[in-house]
């Protein structure tokens, strides 16, 4: 999301980014919008963004000589996070003026939106995404970049449904290309003064397995790097397992996976979790899954029958790129890479 910015703001496009992930309610996700649009940088007072902000806001209005002080940006902040505490739904119609009032292009990026959804009081969420929709759809001049580490779909099923959400056009990130991949480790490689062959970069990315997830790719180049600062080991095919087996999929290296594990706790309900561990645990031992035991699983996991409830948390697994199920009825990890990791840590945990 990070380059989605950098690479707007080389075009001198008026581009605005939110990480929202600690944001827990639309007082807070509307302030933050509002102080970012008030930060925006590249804008100046007499731009549009400001123009719109001050017929919404008398504060930004009286003073627009220093709206690009850390002392007004903090002054704007404080009245804002009051003004929203409360009745937000009937407030926040004064950001749709400041929307519908710019005539655009404006970039609004906002990185983990669904782990705010998932933040917020069931009730609040509801209205919060019938209010962001409005939003989308009485404002021409912005575009709105929506991303998260976990699937949205999930998250707004049981407060609006995908109703909500459908007139946004998805977008899968996936792994580098092979090419893409071996260019990257080479790169690293030259940085860091190593001499690079085809086969260490082929080790490297065995290592990963297919999708080349980034990530991955740098976790094994981090921890190639940690064991030659510490043993003076020259990197070699050899070197790169090892740092795989005993490095990375060692205790030292848990700390780079953990959070897939802890996921299952945050977004997932009590059955679906233990559901979706029960599953894992067996794909991760077995290499592959046919749909029909998984789906006998989930039934022993939760006592219940539900195909729906069933089909809905395998989308859920692959939406938040668990597991790939596109293989004639079969489930398989995403990465190999994580179920190397799983296997060693959760294969026993039913």
């Amino acid at each position: 999301m990070r380059k989605i910015e950098r690479d707007l703001e080389s075009k001198h496009q008026p581009c605005v980014f939110l990480e929202v992930e600690s944001v827990n309610s639309p007082g807070e996700f509307i302030t933050d919008l509002v102080a970012a649009l008030v930060e925006c940088q590249g804008a100046s007072p007499k731009t549009r963004i400001f123009s719109a902000l001050g017929k919404a806001f008398a504060l930004v209005q009286e003073n627009i000589d220093e709206i690009e002080t850390p002392a007004f940006r903090a002054k704007l902040r404080s009245r804002l996070r009051a003004e929203f505490s409360d009745d937000w739904h009937e407030k926040a119609r004064k950001v749709d003026e400041i929307f519908a009032g710019l005539t655009g292009p404006v970039c609004i990026i906002l990185d983990e939106f669904p782990v705010a959804i998932q933040n917020m009081e069931a009730e609040d969420a509801r209205k919060f995404l019938h209010w962001f929709r409005r939003l989308r759809q009485i404002s021409p001049g912005a575009r709105f970049i929506v991303g998260g580490s976990v699937s949205i779909d999930h998250v707004v099923y049981n407060i609006g449904g995908t109703p909500v959400i459908n007139d946004f056009r998805r977008v899968t990130i996936g792994g580098f290309e092979e090419g893409i991949a071996l260019s990257v480790v080479e790169r690293v490689f030259q940085e860091e003064r190593w001499e690079y062959s085809p086969e260490i970069g082929r080790a490297v990315l065995d290592c990963v397995g297919e999708p080349y997830i980034p990530y991955f790719i740098m976790i094994v180049l981090a921890g190639l790097k940690e064991e030659a600062d510490i043993s003076g080991g020259v990197p070699s095919p050899a070197l790169v397992e090892r740092v795989y087996n005993r490095r990375i999929l060692g205790s030292e290296g848990r700390h780079y996976f953990e959070h897939y594990s802890r996921r299952l706790q945050t977004t997932y309900s009590g059955q679906e979790a233990k559901a979706a561990r029960a599953i894992l645990s067996r794909v991760s031992v077995a290499g592959s899954l046919p749909v029909g035991i998984a789906y006998d699983i989930f039934r022993q996991s939760t006592a219940s029958e539900s195909e729906d409830a069933f089909l809905a948390l395998l989308a859920q697994l692959n939406h938040d790129f668990y597991v790939n199920s596109e293989h004639s009825g079969e489930l398989r990890f995403y990465s190999k890479m994580l179920r190397d990791w799983w296997r060693i840590y959760h294969a026993g945990t039913w």
